[in-house]
């Protein structure tokens, strides 16, 4: 569960690895181009946010994953209209945190508009190169208060054995019995960071990248797993 994995974290070190990913090199870039990922031109949530632009994938690009060519131009002409449809009813106001359990049932469970645009996404017949990891980016950079990211690091920090029903663990930790005190940790460890933008499902993210990871390694590429 999230939280247990968070439990092993003292907030120094939780708020040290979120700093250390938001550090800049002499040259001006960041060590960690992930650092960009929520507000490369504009954010995902502000600009179009009903749609898949070009600046999403190169800021999914940013989390060293990548979106093949055929896919990105079925996303982006071919699908466009789908995604607005499915992306509509995702308000980029909602907060996984804050979801009822019928709110939960109606956007993100099994038939929902987010699990339409991870099937859309997926296109596991056409077999396009999009795989759950860069889904999960995709997605969270159009939604990062309401769809968590999958990678190969948080996975095992974790202990998800793939993608499927992560969101509903994700969930579920928020609604637990401590699911108000641990969304309360996040926010201070948030507001110590200094990066007030963050969301809270993208605060987790970091923290446990950066300890799986290993917050001294700069390469940042994960497996992009079926």
């Amino acid at each position: 569960m999230p939280i247990d994995a968070m439990e092993r974290l003292s907030d120094e070190v939780a708020v040290g690895h979120i700093q250390k990913y938001f550090e800049v090199q002499s040259n001006g870039r960041p060590l960690y181009t992930g650092s960009r990922f929520e507000n490369f031109a504009g954010g995902g949530d502000f600009v179009e946010p009903n749609r898949i632009t070009a600046a999403d994938l190169i800021a999914v690009s940013m989390l060293s994953v990548h979106v093949p060519g055929q896919a990105a131009l079925g996303i982006m002409e071919e699908l466009d209209g789908k995604i607005e449809a499915l992306l509509t009813p995702l308000a980029v106001e909602l907060r996984l945190e804050n979801l009822t359990a019928e709110q939960f049932s109606e956007l993100l469970d099994y038939g929902s508009p987010a699990d339409g645009m991870w099937q859309l996404l997926r296109q596991k017949k056409a077999t396009w190169g999009i795989g759950q990891t860069t889904a999960s980016k995709i997605l969270a950079r159009k939604r990062p208060h309401l769809v968590p990211i999958y990678d190969s690091v948080v996975k095992d920090q974790v202990g998800l054995r793939d993608s499927g029903g992560q969101w509903v663990r994700w969930w579920e930790a928020f609604q637990s019995d401590k699911g108000r005190q641990f969304a309360m940790r996040l926010e201070s460890i948030r507001e110590a960071s200094g990066q007030s933008h963050l969301s809270l499902l993208r605060v987790i993210d970091i923290v446990l990248w950066m300890d799986g990871h290993g917050a001294a390694k700069v390469r940042e590429r994960v497996d992009d797993g079926d």
